[in-house]
């Protein structure tokens, strides 16, 4: 792949043709306060439009710091406008990455350009194949390096009979350096909100970045709780490769986090084998309807799980064994921990029963067990297991459990 070499010029560029002050102009009066990717290579494009530059095609991406996506970034089409990218990671092994365009930007931290109304090279990558199918002249890739020097990528290709001119190049190479600060805000808020939601999970997050970061900083709010644990997990850590232990262990909380989830759920902790999700009640005309939620997610999480046992059994795997238990009340939901290691956490008898009620699933033989205040507010049909003392709790506790789970 070649390389493109441009000349010493003024600061914006050669006289010659389209002028990037207006859009200079534009990216540091309006540009910058843009609060998305996807909203400033829309408005850019219409900049560069108006400033008559033959654009027809953008390209920018970025390289991310997230559990599943490791690039991300922002596709426009003239007619079609901008619209979100991002890859899983592994892509970066594919051959759509490999040997493309972008590979060799990113790693030589150089620009390539390649003229498309030419004859196909056999050695091109298929990308350039696409690029041409969509009817562009002129191809050209170059990298948008941020502080951390780390280089991202902008390419942009024309439809423009003649292509891309010096000058062209050269004031694309240009705006490459105007956007690469204002990109470079927008990807790393966006780590961070993706690094947040990953590792506190949404809710929390949200009030993180609201201010409530001192501890004690906290709210009395009301929830359904769930408490789940694994079944024999001791015996598993010492019986199992690790590779196997994380695997079970991984498709348990992935499949208990995705039935709750769909319902309003959101983990707060993962506890050892434990899950604790919480279900948050935004008024006391809505129990019942969250209630009904939280014990449905609950039937599907067993669900999902008899699926996932049933392809363990014919791969000769351990099952999945997990009990359950669910209850509601008020709890404060605070930053608490030492001045220098805070975490969000509920604080409150309710979260007590719930792990309370779950270690009984143990003792009863019921895989899921509910409280009578839970029960009471459920239209679905309950039996009773029977009334238990509950360490830690006053009184004796009835308990119950789906008619058929």
């Amino acid at each position: 792949m070649g390389q493109h070499t441009l000349s010493a010029r003024p600061l914006l560029g050669s006289s010659e043709g389209w002028s990037l002050e207006p859009i200079a102009a534009w990216l540091f009066r309006e540009g910058r306060y843009v609060q998305d990717a996807v909203t400033l290579i829309a408005e850019l494009a219409g900049q560069l439009d108006e400033a008559g530059a033959s654009i027809d095609r953008i390209r920018l991406t970025m390289a991310t710091l997230h559990p599943q996506i490791v690039a991300w970034g922002v596709f426009w089409d003239r007619g079609q406008g901008a619209r979100p990218w991002s890859a899983e990671h592994g892509v970066q092994n594919a051959d759509a990455y490999i040997g493309s365009p972008n590979q060799f930007v990113r790693d030589e931290k150089a620009a390539f350009r390649r003229r498309l109304d030419a004859p196909p090279d056999p050695a091109d990558h298929a990308t350039l194949a696409d690029v041409r199918a969509e009817g562009m002249i002129d191809y050209y890739a170059l990298p948008v390096v941020f502080s951390s020097g780390v280089a991202n990528v902008l390419t942009v290709a024309t439809k423009l009979p003649g292509g891309f001119s010096d000058a062209d190049l050269e004031r694309v190479t240009i705006l490459a350096n105007l956007i690469a600060p204002i990109v470079e805000v927008l990807a790393t808020r966006r780590i961070t909100l993706g690094l947040l939601d990953a590792f506190v999970g949404p809710r929390i997050s949200e009030r993180i970045l609201q201010g409530q970061v001192k501890r004690g900083d906290g709210e009395r709010i009301e929830a359904v709780f769930w408490y789940s644990d694994l079944r024999g997990f001791t015996g598993l850590s010492e019986s199992l490769p690790t590779d196997e232990l994380l695997r079970l262990i991984n498709d348990y909380f992935e499949y208990c986090a995705a039935a709750a989830a769909a319902r309003g759920g959101e983990i707060l902790q993962f506890i050892g084998d434990a899950i604790l999700i919480v279900f948050e009640i935004p008024s006391p005309d809505k129990e019942t309807e969250v209630c009904e939620s939280a014990l449905d997610a609950a039937i599907d999480a067993f669900d999902s799980l008899a699926v996932v046992n049933h392809r363990r059994r014919h791969a000769k795997e351990q099952q999945i064994e997990f009990g359950l238990g669910l209850h509601l009340g008020q709890v404060t939901h605070a930053n608490v921990g030492s001045p220098g290691r805070l975490a969000f956490n509920v604080v409150g008898p309710a979260v007590n029963m719930t792990a309370r009620i779950q270690s009984l699933t143990k003792e009863t033989g019921e895989p899921l067990l509910v409280s009578q205040r839970f029960a009471k507010l459920v239209k679905r049909p309950l039996r009773s297991v029977g009334s238990f003392n509950l360490r830690g709790i006053e009184g004796a506790q009835e308990l119950f459990t789906p008619v058929e789970l």
